[in-house]
């Protein structure tokens, strides 16, 4: 069972902030940030997915049975795999650079920009911000009316 350390998310946020030299200098700080985050996002998903303790371990394995989520539409299936895809896309390339495998350590900002997208559109389908009772009640207005 692999586990993430107990280093807390803004952390590491804080420390890409303080640490010396431009956004292109601190683009391989960013990929192990945003490489924290899947890794995070797979460990937290409920035991109604995965009876597994939490850990960081088969990533991909654990993401892929988010889509078996109970009660999501055949729609947010779809919706979701295609979210995980592209995270995964990112872990890899993510993981390249990290393990060596890229002969380029400082992976380019445009890359840096799309991984982003990419995490951050996994965390908000797996997780998605609750919203408001006076919200709720306006959206069903809006689709009874």
């Amino acid at each position: 069972m692999a586990t993430y350390p107990d280093v807390a998310l803004a952390d590491l946020q804080a420390a890409y902030r303080g640490w010396p030299g431009g956004t292109a200098e601190k683009a391989a700080l960013a990929a192990l940030v945003l490489r924290v985050r899947i890794e995070r996002a797979a460990a937290g998903l409920p035991s109604t997915v995965i009876a597994a303790k939490s850990d960081i371990s088969m990533i991909e394995r654990r993401l892929y049975l988010s889509i078996g989520e109970p009660g999501l539409s055949p729609e947010a299936q779809l919706c979701r795999m295609q979210t995980i895809a592209g995270a995964l896309e990112a872990y890899v390339a993510i993981s390249e650079i990290l393990h060596g495998r890229n002969p380029d350590p400082a992976p380019p900002l445009k890359d840096i920009d799309a991984w982003t997208l990419a995490v951050e559109a996994l965390e908000e389908n797996l997780y998605p911000a609750p919203v408001a009772p006076q919200e709720r009640a306006l959206q069903g207005t809006a689709t009874r009316g």
